[in-house]
C-alpha cells in the first residue's frame, strides 16, 4: 500500500512539473528563444489614468512594450530613454509601460517623475506571467503586423531600441 501512495505521489509532482514547462514553453519570451514570432497576445488593462487599455489598438503601428517596476533600479535609468523615444518618433510608433509587481500610487509617481506621457498600464501579474518575464525590467518589440519580433531582458539603450526599430519607422 505504501508503494502505491508513494507512485502516486511521484506521479503527481512529475504532472505538475511537466505542466510548468510546457506551460513555460507557450510564453511569448520562449517562442521568441525558439527562433519564432509569436503574435502578441491580447490584454487588456487599466491604465494609469482610470481608463482602459488593450494592445490590440496598436495593429498597424510598431510597438515597444516595456514592463517596469517604480522600485528597480534600472527602470529608473531607463525611463529617461523611453519618454526620449516617445517625444522622438511621436505618432510612428507606439509605446507602452506595463507597471508590474508595484503599488498602482509609487507607479503613478514614477511616470511623472519621469515624464512618462505614453500609455502606461497596470498588471496584476497575468500579463506578466503569460509574456514569460524573469524579472524588471523587460522589454518587446511589436511588429505593425502584431508579430512579437524582438525580447531584450533586462535594461535597454536607446540605441538598442532604434536599431530594432528601423525596418518599422526609419528616422524620427
Amino acid at each position: 500500500m505504501l508503494q502505491v501512495v508513494v507512485v502516486a505521489l511521484l506521479a503527481l509532482v512529475v504532472g505538475v512539473l511537466l505542466k510548468g514547462v510546457l506551460a513555460g514553453s507557450s510564453t511569448v519570451s520562449a517562442q521568441l528563444r525558439d527562433g519564432k514570432r509569436p503574435p502578441a497576445p491580447n490584454f487588456t488593462l487599466d491604465t494609469l489614468d482610470g481608463g482602459t487599455f488593450a494592445i490590440s489598438s496598436t495593429r498597424g503601428k510598431p510597438v515597444v512594450l516595456n514592463f517596469w517596476a517604480s522600485w528597480c533600479g534600472p527602470c529608473k535609468d531607463e525611463a529617461p530613454v523611453l519618454a526620449e523615444l516617445a517625444h522622438r518618433y511621436g505618432s510612428k510608433l507606439d509605446i507602452v509601460g506595463v507597471n508590474s509587481q508595484d503599488d498602482i500610487g509609487d507607479a503613478r509617481s514614477f511616470a511623472q517623475r519621469y515624464g512618462l506621457d505614453f500609455t502606461v498600464v497596470h498588471d496584476t501579474g497575468p500579463v506578466y506571467r503569460k509574456w514569460g518575464l524573469g524579472g524588471l525590467p523587460e522589454t518587446f518589440v511589436i511588429a505593425p503586423d502584431g508579430k512579437v519580433v524582438k525580447h531584450f531582458p533586462g535594461q535597454v539603450t536607446g540605441s538598442d531600441l532604434e536599431q530594432a526599430l528601423q525596418p518599422y519607422v526609419g528616422g524620427p
